[in-house]
């Protein structure tokens, strides 16, 4: 026994005054129990650190450990508590633990790289053998752990977006570091007071005065807060977020325009959505001659598509000012069409004409964001959606904020 018992005090990294005392196996339950205990009559105040004689010890608290082979591994002990001075009755720091957890740090590190590692956190819980309260407190401790540990560094580029939360008109904001392909904050609402939220809780006064550019839809909210907290930004309006406002204006004069065609028994738009809404480029040679065929005739939708189109023509323009004149040629070209929805769009692209020509001084996208936005999808996918969005906001965080985890 005595053997056994140097055996796990050496694996535990454990030195005097704490020893393990007694290792029980049961073969049946396949379980191996730890008993450690502090041997020592002083000890160190957590607080202020100062030499403490013990006090008592609290009842006998339970730790998982990583597995002894295939045996469920588990540490006890009777934690000292020290009389100081000056902040009276407190429990010593544990080596083998955190304050509050119920794992060992040897275990919360195995976990986080399971995590990790895992198609989903339904797979790393079966892995580990965790309930999903037992793996969110893990992910909970991490995330904090990581956002202590993260340095205040210079971040230039910024991209600022909004996903859906739960059904119906719920959001959160997200922040990335477009330089380093991380988030580095979410917050609940899209609103003025969640874009300011936003921001603070991301950076400090100091970071917010380094920040070069921020890429972001036409969101009010955001461009006023940008303004406001970040005085030496340059705001670009994200051409991933004008194509979708394209692409949106040409499947609505599709439909509209199927809906009247379908009054009178015309198929000729059926099945056609996915069409018009692909890049030229990325159409294969049977869909091209499908739509070579469809906007040869006098249908509103293959004007709307050509508009879609002329104006992907619009970000492989030299400089600013060739894009302004080639902006000017797809107005009228606009105009000349009389497409309700792509006058809409155009109309909402010339009020922000600005922020959408200093893509050509920047060349900022945000298409890690539209990555991140993927991640998000399939975390709240894999989750089956969120209730609560501080477990919504630790996913986020775990798997795409690039954080120190592990304890």
């Amino acid at each position: 026994m005595e053997l056994t018992s140097t055996h796990y005090a050496l694996l535990l990294g454990l030195q005097e005054p704490w020893e393990v005392t007694e290792v029980k196996l049961d073969i049946d339950l396949l379980k191996v129990d730890i008993f450690v205990e502090y041997m020592g009559q002083s000890s160190c105040c957590p607080e202020c650190e100062s030499e403490s004689s013990i006090y008592d010890r609290s009842p006998s608290r339970t730790w998982r450990h990583l597995d002894t082979m295939q045996f469920a591994t588990h540490l006890h002990c009777q934690t000292p508590r020290v009389k100081c001075s000056k902040h009276g009755v407190k429990t010593i720091a544990l080596p083998w633990a955190n304050k509050h957890s119920g794992f060992t740090l040897m275990f919360e590190a195995f976990a986080v790289k399971v995590l990790q590692a895992s198609r989903s956190t339904q797979d790393a819980a079966k892995l580990l053998n965790l309930n999903w309260h037992q793996l969110q407190s893990i992910m909970d401790k991490a995330v904090t752990r990581g956002l202590e540990r993260r340095t205040v560094d210079e971040i230039p580029w910024l991209g600022m977006d909004e996903k859906s939360f739960r059904s119906g008109h719920n959001y959160i904001s997200v922040i990335n570091d477009l330089e380093n392909m991380r988030v580095l904050e979410v917050v609940e609402g899209r609103e003025g007071k969640a874009a300011n939220e936003l921001i603070t809780k991301a950076l400090d006064e100091k970071q917010q005065e380094m920040v070069c550019g921020v890429c972001i839809d036409m969101s009010a909210p955001y461009i006023k807060a940008i303004r406001e907290l970040l005085p030496h930004a340059d705001i670009v309006h994200d051409k991933f977020h004008i194509s979708k406002h394209l692409n949106e204006a040409v499947d609505l004069t599709r439909r509209k325009e199927h809906a009247k065609l379908l009054k009178n028994n015309d198929q000729t738009l059926t099945k056609t959505k996915y069409l018009w809404l692909t890049n030229m480029d990325h159409l294969s040679e049977e869909s091209a001659k499908k739509i070579d065929h469809l906007k040869s005739s006098d249908l509103a939708v293959s004007k709307a598509w050509y508009l879609k189109e002329l104006f992907r023509h619009f970000w492989s323009r030299r400089d600013r000012t060739y894009a302004e004149h080639y902006f000017e040629f797809w107005l009228e070209e606009v105009k000349k069409a009389g497409i309700s929805s792509m006058n809409k769009v155009a109309r909402m692209l010339k009020k922000h004409l600005g922020n959408v020509l200093t893509y050509f001084e920047t060349y900022l996208t945000n298409a890690y964001s539209e990555g991140i936005n993927s991640k998000i999808q399939a975390l709240k996918a894999n989750a089956r959606g969120f209730r609560n969005f501080e477990n919504y906001r630790t996913r986020i965080l775990f798997f795409c904020g690039k954080l120190k985890l592990s304890p």
